[in-house]
């Protein structure tokens, strides 16, 4: 006798009864069982063709879900200057490095150039300095108590700028993503520079060239707020503006008067000139010239050193403490600086205009601050104390730890 046809409504309770129904493992029960074990792969097999579409659409309307699902973005619950990605490592340098070459110097006469420079001076006076503050050191773990003071006094001074600590791996992915796609030799040295105080001064000059704000050392106190220091520096200088200026220099090192620092005197403290502009602390405009030149200049410089290597590598290329000073340091600098100026003075400033500046003095675009005011109590130059400055310099001098011996 044959079985009662079942009806639509009883075939469509049996299809969601489950897959582990008698009736799915075997949907002819009187037929005896093929050789094949009864397992779940087996099972899976011998399902109704019936259920196996409707587990597919099910699977379908999942995937048809997930898809649709809201975008939710990435949340970094961290910093900025304290995440931790680990960028990639720029391996080879380009075959023809440069930083943002400048064509429009070249062929100019004197005049010419000083005209030049004088309009780009006069673009960015309508750029506010920005209010972001940033020092840079190995990791978020400062090397000492004394450290995390110092590093607090930028914040608790200036509640209305942003400070953003750059480390290993953020300052790296900070060249990378600014520079790379420019001037990918730029991210090759500063990825490769075995002694890494020449990547650190290749950054600040970086970060106030694409940033700018104030770049200033790890191991500097903040002693006046940074919104008062211009007010302070053109009150004495009349008819200068504060949106005149586009770049603050401060001065290290003052000793043009002979009669009290002779030469032994200069030669015996390892000096270079008698004028001296420091760089622990740079306070610029983003897209200023000076600190375009001056990685430029350095590029040129180590760009030679590499050539004078066996390998012709940048890893091979190391530095005793007086090369560290020319090739990157504040001797390069001061002379970036002085070309700078004379250029766009359109005529040689003699050191002696820069000596005895009591509290600031502007020439072109630059205002250079008296010695006392980021380089307080050294024991020449007339520094003056720690009270009178806007910073104070507490030279840890870490950098020496891996020079060339």
């Amino acid at each position: 006798m044959s079985s009662k046809p079942r009806t639509s409504s009883e075939l469509r309770r049996e299809v969601f009864r489950g897959m582990y129904n008698p009736i799915y493992r075997n949907p002819h029960p009187a037929e005896k069982a093929d050789s094949m074990p009864k397992t779940p792969i087996s099972s899976w097999i011998r399902m109704p063709r019936r259920h196996s579409i409707v587990v597919m659409l099910n699977f379908l309307l999942l995937c048809t879900f997930i898809y649709h699902l809201p975008k939710i973005p990435h949340q970094n619950f961290l910093p900025t200057s304290l995440t931790t990605n680990t960028p990639t490592i720029q391996a080879a340098k380009p075959s023809h490095p440069s930083f943002y070459e400048d064509k429009a110097f070249e062929g100019l006469s004197k005049k010419a150039a000083q005209a030049h420079l004088q309009k780009l001076a006069k673009t960015l006076t309508s750029t506010p300095f920005p209010k972001h503050i940033y020092q840079t050191w190995k990791s978020i773990a400062l090397p000492s108590d004394d450290a995390y003071h110092r590093q607090r006094s930028w914040s608790s001074k200036n509640p209305s700028h942003e400070y953003t600590l750059l480390t290993d791996a953020t300052a790296l992915k900070y060249v990378e993503d600014n520079f790379n796609s420019t001037d990918p030799f730029i991210v090759h040295l500063f990825a490769n520079f075995p002694q890494r105080i020449v990547a650190a001064d290749l950054l600040r000059y970086l970060i106030a060239y694409k940033s700018g704000g104030l770049y200033t050392d790890i191991d500097t106190e903040c002693n006046k707020p940074i919104d008062t220091w211009l007010p302070q520096a053109v009150s004495v200088l009349p008819g200068v503006m504060i949106q005149d200026v586009n770049i603050v220099i401060g001065m290290e090192l003052d000793i043009v008067d002979r009669n009290k620092y002779p030469d032994a005197w200069v030669h015996d403290n390892a000096f270079l000139r008698r004028i001296q502009f420091l760089q622990w602390s740079i306070y610029a405009k983003p897209g200023h010239e000076i600190p375009r030149r001056m990685v430029t200049s350095m590029q040129e410089s180590v760009r030679g050193d590499i050539a004078n290597t066996t390998d012709k590598s940048i890893k091979s290329v190391r530095y005793k403490e007086r090369e560290v000073l020319d090739r990157s340091g504040p001797f390069r600098w001061t002379k970036v600086v002085l070309d700078y100026i004379n250029q766009i003075e359109g005529r040689e400033v003699p050191y002696e205009e820069f000596s005895g500046i009591k509290e600031a003095k502007k020439f072109g675009d630059v205002l250079f601050l008296a010695v006392n005011r980021m380089s307080p109590g050294v024991p020449h130059s007339d520094a003056g104390p720690d009270e009178t400055s806007f910073l104070i310099h507490h030279f840890s001098g870490s950098w020496r730890d891996d020079l060339a011996s």
